[in-house]
């Protein structure tokens, strides 16, 4: 075996991506250093009990911290026990994350249910009223859609593709749309029953909409003056609820910890369950290594290189490098794999203790970059004892830190966040910076 096939078989096992069905085996439960917060035990209950009726979730958690693969947990759950569920796992990739609402997010619910029924259970949905609804936007379409044959899985991808692919065609769309938006729900509620009937035929007991990644939508202001994560979850509730499913949204986790917390956690079925970060450092002001965290994320890696066919000998210069790069992850399971990769295109294999030094610098001058002077008093208090208190006026920085991961929030012993890594490795441009 040369060392390029080496380099190349760990550099697969390592991708950042969600653990598929077929990767079972390189799961590693999490529970007990993310502070037992079994996120899709809460979420699974509540479909269960909820005997039928319509339930409304969503599920919090940083970018990194293994909310996809969690879904997929879920998905299979639910579709494997004694009453199971049709599952559909919608990503919002497939819209515009920079600009997304929700009539993109209804007709990417419609479209893709549509497809994973075609495609999973042999069934066809009848297009019925979308296609007449949706017909007043041909003229604005660069796309060819017979409007006299509609098809739902493959005429919506269309309009979606158009709407992801023309900020001034998804403007145009939206506008049609908008004071349609009731009529709309109504027609998807009317796929979404037929679904429910063949599936029942099909010894089915309803559906599950998994919507993922809307926790990575980017967060600016909207037109109306509040954040577009706030204009989504808050005021558009009533439709995000209004689906006759089972329907789970991810959320950033800087919406489940902002002054609409409590609004939140009545429009979508109680507590906000989140996905934390593994805790592999101790809490502030302590300071080392978590034994037990270090231990999870070292069995994540030693999973991998069993799939690749090696061992940590010949992957990492010896167990100190290993036990560093799991600490500069900060507990994040996609920033490890992502790590790992970056150290392979830096430098190939073993992984040496000068090339994590070369991710350090460039980390932090990812971090540098983005930090402004009114971050830095938040920064340098959860440098203090992991505890900051916000307030109305530092909220919206505090929510930014929380959104680029420059703070980590855990659950272990209580919440309290930590500095990425990459941050607490940088000097304060001002020390007499004032505490708010």
């Amino acid at each position: 075996m040369s060392d390029a096939d080496l380099t190349q078989r760990v550099y697969r096992e390592f991708g950042p991506g969600p653990l598929s069905s077929d990767q079972e085996d390189l799961y590693v439960d999490l529970a007990a250093v993310r502070g037992d917060m079994d996120a899709v035990r809460r979420l699974a209950k509540r479909i269960r009990y909820a005997e039928g009726a319509p339930t409304c979730q969503v599920l919090a958690g940083h970018n990194g911290s293994g909310k996809s693969t969690e879904l997929f947990r879920l998905k299979r759950q639910l579709e494997t026990n004694d009453s199971p569920l049709f599952v559909v796992y919608v990503t919002a990739k497939k819209g515009d994350l920079n600009d997304i609402d929700f009539p993109d997010l209804l007709i990417l619910l419609v479209q893709q249910m549509a497809a994973q029924l075609k495609e999973d259970a042999g069934i066809t949905l009848a297009p019925g009223y979308f296609g007449k609804r949706l017909e007043r936007l041909k003229e604005i379409l660069t796309s060819e859609i017979n409007f006299n044959s509609f098809e739902l899985a493959s005429d919506l991808g269309k309009i979606g593709g158009e709407i992801k692919g023309s900020p001034n065609a998804r403007s145009r769309i939206r506008e049609l749309l908008e004071p349609d938006t009731g009529n709309l729900l109504n027609a998807a509620n009317d796929v979404i029953g037929e679904a429910v009937a063949k599936l029942n035929k099909k010894g089915k007991k309803g559906i599950v909409i998994l919507m993922d990644d809307l926790d990575k939508m980017v967060v600016r202001q909207h037109s109306t003056g509040c954040g577009t994560d706030e204009y989504l979850f808050v005021n558009r509730a009533a439709q995000l609820t209004a689906f006759r499913c089972h329907v789970v949204y991810t959320i950033p986790i800087s919406l489940a910890y902002s002054h609409h917390e409590s609004m939140i956690s009545s429009n979508y079925g109680g507590d906000v369950p989140v996905v934390p970060m593994t805790k592999v450092a101790k809490r502030p002001p302590e300071s080392g290594p978590d034994e037990s965290g270090m231990g999870k994320f070292a069995e994540i890696i030693e999973l991998r290189l069993k799939k690749a066919q090696t061992t940590k000998d010949e992957v990492f210069e010896n167990d100190d490098v290993r036990n560093e790069l799991i600490s500069l992850s900060g507990g994040q399971p996609t920033e490890l794999m992502t790590l790992v990769r970056e150290a392979i295109i830096t430098d190939d294999l073993p992984i040496t203790k000068e090339t994590l030094k070369r991710a350090v610098v460039e980390g932090c001058r990812e971090y540098a970059r983005q930090l402004r002077a009114d971050h830095w008093p938040i920064i340098n208090q959860i440098r203090k004892d992991g505890n900051y208190i916000r307030t109305s006026q530092t909220e919206p920085v505090f929510r930014e830190l929380l959104n680029s991961r420059a703070i980590l929030q855990y659950v272990n012993d209580g919440i309290w966040y930590g500095l990425n890594p990459m941050v607490a490795k940088l000097t304060p441009p001002d020390k007499d910076i004032a505490l708010p």
